[in-house]
């Protein structure tokens, strides 16, 4: 999901947390069976990314060779989808990705652009949004698929798709509808969706539970601590300060709008796609 601007320069520390910190291995969500499951430790959630990155590699066509990863991240799914068998090229727009990117296959590799610019030097298989949907608006992510994957060829979105105007839900992400409507307009033939909401409530409740009890004290207690300095220190830092104040407002805005399980269950939906663009003529 998008990151409001004030939070661009935040994407290190939440890389360094969830990797240094939680020891996590991923930054998706994670899917249970049941919205009734529990996950109340890192342990269990780092299971149920794990269920989650399985469910990609089992949506990929039989067929498939040849992946592009939108959105990659450090590239955990990339990884399946090696051990899978297949090649996969990981593109992101954040350099902080790259480093923890890892490969086994020497024909796959990390690429850092964003695809809204990106001109492939191939057409793929399959083309994966994993969660990556809503970095970009709708028409720049179907062109890409349009430029990026062979005729016949797949593309699988798995992400968010809004169930309301609220003005706290990202601008790029959409109805599905208007998302249909979108693949039908171009010729792209769904195949098949399932509604996956009910898989990552537990995870949505857990990360929240983290946000609100671990990242975000720590962040104040950051901040007393910087306000603790002598009273020169604290004037020179002034405007740290008020930045960090702002900061904070806006990063509990945002995860109220991108890890609450209420605002999530009135004001959106999470899908899978398995889409198929035109063979040739």
């Amino acid at each position: 999901m998008a990151i409001h601007p004030l939070l661009a320069n935040a994407v290190d520390f939440e890389l360094r947390f969830c990797l240094e910190v939680l020891k996590l291995e991923s930054f998706h969500l994670g899917y249970s069976e049941t919205e009734l499951d529990i996950i109340d430790s890192l342990p269990a959630l780092r299971s149920a990314q794990a269920t989650y990155t399985q469910s990609i590699v089992d949506w990929m066509p039989v067929e498939a060779k040849t992946i592009l990863d939108v959105g990659c991240g450090i590239g955990d799914v990339d990884l399946a989808l090696e051990k899978a068998g297949f090649i996969v090229h990981g593109l992101s727009p954040e350099k902080q990705h790259q480093p923890y990117f890892r490969n086994s296959h020497p024909e796959s590799k990390f690429i850092h652009s964003g695809i809204e610019t990106y001109i492939p030097t191939m057409r793929y298989d399959v083309l994966l949004m994993s969660e990556s949907n809503n970095y970009f608006t709708l028409q720049d992510g179907m062109s890409a698929i349009e430029r990026c994957v062979k005729p016949g060829g797949h593309a699988i979105i798995s992400g968010f798709f809004r169930t309301s105007d609220h003005t706290l839900i990202n601008t790029n992400m959409v109805y599905r509808t208007d998302f249909e409507k979108e693949c039908t307009r171009r010729g792209f033939r769904i195949l098949r969706t399932e509604n996956m909401s009910q898989r990552i409530i537990p995870t949505l409740r857990f990360t929240e539970s983290l946000f609100r009890n671990y990242m975000l004290p720590t962040l104040r207690i950051v901040q007393d601590l910087m306000l603790g300095f002598s009273p020169t220190l604290r004037f020179l830092l002034g405007t740290v300060f008020k930045r960090m104040g702002n900061f904070l407002e806006i990063l509990e805005k945002w995860y109220d709008a991108n890890l609450s399980e209420g605002f999530f269950r009135e004001n959106m939906t999470y899908h899978t796609y398995l889409i198929q663009v035109p063979g040739k003529e």
